[in-house]
């Protein structure tokens, strides 16, 4: 009986840009497989090369890709579609649908599942079925995502940092349908920065290092250092830059998402907004840097703010990293290559952003803020998907916000970010 997949890669990566080289790998029904390495070490681009969709985004691939011992290249779309379910590290681009209800029935139809006999109670979607999709946080479409997903009869799960925008209820119930998953002889590629949250399952281990193998094999606790977590500094508040009053907020046709919220944010401090997933964590920043009007209440503000989305691409402007550091550094160029060096994304400068990696995008959108020199900058899951180095290279540079008398208000369910925080205000669900 063939393998479940066979992957045999000679190359693979972007013309002129990234690439990976010498992947190899195989995985049994009921195995689970981590993929991890460094930001940008070429753990999406793998996992884009076994789903068949790195030439869709711009790529190639030079070697073999055997699903069940038939190469992925001469199945149709719909036999791969059959076969595996990919949940992306950018949810957003998974959602086709108008409402929650539109999205799930209509992706389970192509399967052949009848919505009415879909339970919705999973992860907490029957409260978001009338929800339209563009109003959902990256956790709720994540949860989305993952209800097709468990309804689907797949062979493979593919899952690109399937945690990242979870809270951590969500994560246990997630890592519970993997072990069902890996029960029913399923087979699960997970991509995580943090291979730690799969210790408890002992998988096999694929290190990745700058598009090369660093180490394939079973689990080993000895590969991987500790998070090492910003020690947290004291200091004070510098004024306030923007206050919420008796804030109320609804997206159209939905709920109140915030009710009589009061709170105030200042200068000289990091402050980390957590909470459930839908307990209106981005809400909070999208509303206190002016990118939404509150429906009742007010809010005021003292200086120039900033919104950094979940998906980054909505931030930039220019097309490649160097423009868009001179747009915001006014041209100087002493500036670009300084920020560039302290976020490590100076090999990065004159790549399209469209062959940046997840964790390049987000790196790189908070440098842009931070040359062009707001008053308050509210960040939404500023170290999500990113390794322990860089997410303290992050970390590094908002406390040099702080420092400089700026404002910095992050929403995040990373435990690294909390513990940095100088403030944190935990949100419950209404």
């Amino acid at each position: 009986m063939p393998t479940l997949i066979d992957v045999n890669i000679e190359r693979c990566g972007y013309p002129g840009g990234f690439e990976a080289k010498n992947i190899k790998f195989s995985l049994n029904k009921g195995d689970i497989l981590v993929i991890t390495g460094k930001s940008g070490s070429g753990k999406t681009t793998i996992i884009r090369a076994i789903t068949g969709t790195l030439e869709a985004a711009g790529g190639f691939l030079k070697g073999t890709i055997l699903l069940e011992g038939r190469e992925i290249s001469e199945l149709k779309p719909d036999e791969v579609y059959k076969f595996m379910t990919y949940i992306p590290q950018e949810p957003w681009y998974s959602v086709t649908g108008y409402s929650v209800y539109s999205e799930v029935c209509y992706t389970l139809a192509l399967d052949g599942v009848n919505c009415a006999e879909v339970d919705f109670t999973p992860l907490g979607i029957s409260k978001l079925t009338d929800r339209l999709t563009y109003t959902l946080s990256a956790g709720e479409l994540q949860r989305v995502l993952w209800l097709e997903a468990l309804v689907k009869n797949v062979k493979l799960l593919v899952l690109d940092e399937p945690l990242v925008y979870l809270d951590q209820e969500a994560r246990k119930i997630v890592k519970h349908f993997i072990k069902v998953a890996l029960n029913r002889d399923i087979g699960v590629i997970v991509v995580d920065h943090d291979p730690y949250q799969w210790e408890h399952i002992q998988p096999t281990i694929l290190y990745l290092d700058n598009g090369n193998v660093k180490y394939y094999g079973p689990w080993r606790d000895d590969l991987f250092a500790l998070p090492v977590v910003n020690q947290r500094r004291e200091r004070m508040s510098k004024g306030v830059v923007v206050r919420f009053k008796n804030t109320w907020f609804r997206y159209p046709g939905g709920r109140y998402i915030l009710r009589n919220f009061t709170e105030e944010f200042t200068r000289g401090l990091i402050t980390c907004i957590t909470g459930p997933n839908g307990s209106g964590k981005t809400t909070v920043l999208k509303l206190g840097a002016g990118v939404l009007k509150p429906s009742k209440g007010s809010i005021e503000r003292t200086g120039s703010t900033i919104y950094i989305p979940e998906n980054p691409l909505l931030y930039f402007t220019m097309p490649i990293p160097r423009d868009e550091l001179l747009l915001s550094s006014r041209l100087n160029e002493g500036k670009v290559i300084d920020i560039a060096e302290r976020f490590n994304i100076k090999h990065i400068l004159d790549k399209p952003l469209s062959k940046l990696s997840s964790g390049e995008r987000k790196r790189l959108a908070i440098a842009s803020a931070y040359l062009a020199g707001y008053e308050a900058y509210f960040i939404d899951e500023p170290t999500g998907g990113l390794d322990n180095e860089n997410s303290r290279a992050v970390l590094e540079v908002l406390e040099s916000l702080v420092e400089e008398d700026k404002a910095v208000i992050l929403a995040s369910h990373d435990e690294r970010v909390i513990k940095a925080s100088d403030r944190v205000i935990n949100l419950e669900m209404e």
